[in-house]
């Protein structure tokens, strides 16, 4: 048996539904790190507000000194070079979140798997670093819809945030499992579990 429980990565275009599938695969038995979440902490940070501050200006923080999400939000999505910018300031904080996380988790007995939750595994170098990815395929009108409702952002807005990530059918057809989730729980789930055993199956051998 392989000791050691192999890395598996979800991705998906906003809206996809990922972080619900990295879920459900955490209640089968792995154990989810969630990018998104890991850097909306770290953008609280002292020592990260105060990069902001310097690589951009006092006006993407709000009076009490946070960063202001929506007009940083409007900032990168309508500029390649400053998103760039922004995720050479978070990027290297979430990683290094993210390996204490494998590390730790590598040794739990109970994780069977380990699970990475990241909207931007081949938009940066993280795909190099897993055993596994699946990427979770969402017709785009569904996506939209999903984020309009979540988040209360325009067409337009969602639009522009998806322009940022690589196109749908290049993430499918660089991914070691595809699911669809444009309908239910009750049709994701038992697609889900196969997808789990079969992964199991491999590392377990």
């Amino acid at each position: 048996m392989n000791e050691k429980k192999p890395l598996i990565g979800i991705t998906g275009i906003i809206g996809s539904g990922k972080t619900t599938v990295a879920n459900l695969l955490g209640e089968f038995g792995g154990s989810v790190f969630n990018a998104d979440q890991a850097a909306k902490k770290v953008a609280q940070k002292p020592e990260v507000l105060s990069q902001i501050r310097e690589k951009f200006d006092d006006s993407l923080l709000t009076a009490k000194g946070e960063l202001n999400r929506s007009r940083m939000a409007e900032l990168v999505f309508q500029n390649s070079n400053q998103l760039i910018k922004l995720n050479r300031i978070i990027h290297p904080h979430v990683r290094e979140q993210m390996w204490e996380f494998v590390n730790l988790k590598q040794k739990d007995p109970a994780c069977a798997m380990i699970l990475i939750d990241s909207p931007l595994i081949y938009e940066t170098d993280l795909h190099k670093h897993l055993d596994l990815i699946i990427v979770v395929a969402t017709d785009q009108e569904t996506c939209i819809n999903r984020v309009k409702k979540r988040n209360n952002l325009t067409r337009e807005q969602i639009l522009t945030r998806m322009a940022a990530q690589i196109p749908l059918p290049e993430k499918t057809k660089r991914a070691d499992f595809q699911i669809n989730n444009d309908g239910n729980l009750s049709d994701l789930i038992p697609r889900l579990k196969k997808i789990y055993q079969n992964i199991l199956n491999k590392y377990m051998e």
